[in-house]
């Protein structure tokens, strides 16, 4: 049996982790982290990485270095991602209830009216403060890597650059009469509504992604 190269096996461990969501978009990644992580030298993961930004999964960014690229997600991709968010969601809401924590939900009704007044328009500062809304929403969870594993997937998904990006857009009514309903739930302090009604909205959002696929395939 042939045994891999180390770079081959730097350049399979990278990709699985991107696929899977351990490593996120837009997230920064050296050589020394692989390296001690993996504990072998930083030659064979040079010689990866240099593999992984020509098959586009990491890009070098002038004066920030590696980061993993933005992939356009499938269908199947987009749902993982949306299953990811809700579980995470759903932990962190039943975080907060067991501390029986009496929510502010105040910055996100500013949010989602700063919202509404960027419905209609083409670019993506909805999206950007759809973005905000989800922060603040987060903002008594005190576990720090669960919050920036949902934000940066809830990123992945809001700028996608591929077909996901329009049916975000399209979206854009169905999101906000949710997330209105989420914000009156968590001013009631009603824990068991907010986590269904984030199940409904991402069910239904899995549901437009599917239903818009069905079209073009």
């Amino acid at each position: 049996m042939v045994k891999k190269k180390l770079d081959q096996i730097v350049y399979e461990q990278i990709v699985r982790q991107i696929k899977n969501g351990q490593l996120l978009p837009r997230e920064h990644i050296t050589e020394q982290w692989v390296a001690d992580e993996l504990q072998i030298s930083r030659t064979p993961v040079r010689k990866a990485f240099s593999r992984l930004e020509e098959d586009n999964y990491l890009e070098m960014i002038q004066n920030i270095g590696v980061r993993v690229k933005i992939q356009n997600l499938d269908s199947k991709s987009f749902q993982d991602q949306v299953n990811f968010i809700e579980r995470l969601l759903n932990q962190y809401l039943f975080d907060i209830e067991k501390k029986e924590q009496i929510f502010d939900a105040r910055p996100l009704q500013n949010h989602l009216a700063a919202m509404h007044e960027q419905m209609d328009k083409e670019n993506s500062v909805f999206e950007e403060m759809e973005l905000d809304y989800w922060c603040d929403l987060l903002k008594y969870s005190e576990n720090a890597y669960m919050k920036d594993s949902i934000m940066k997937t809830i990123q992945t998904i809001l700028f996608d650059e591929g077909f996901i990006d329009q049916i975000m857009k399209k979206s854009r009514t169905l999101k906000s009469k949710h997330l209105e309903c989420l914000i009156d739930y968590l001013t009631e302090n009603n824990y068991i509504k907010a986590r269904r009604e984030i199940r409904i909205l991402m069910n239904q959002l899995k549901l437009n992604v599917i239903e818009e696929n069905y079209k073009y395939n």
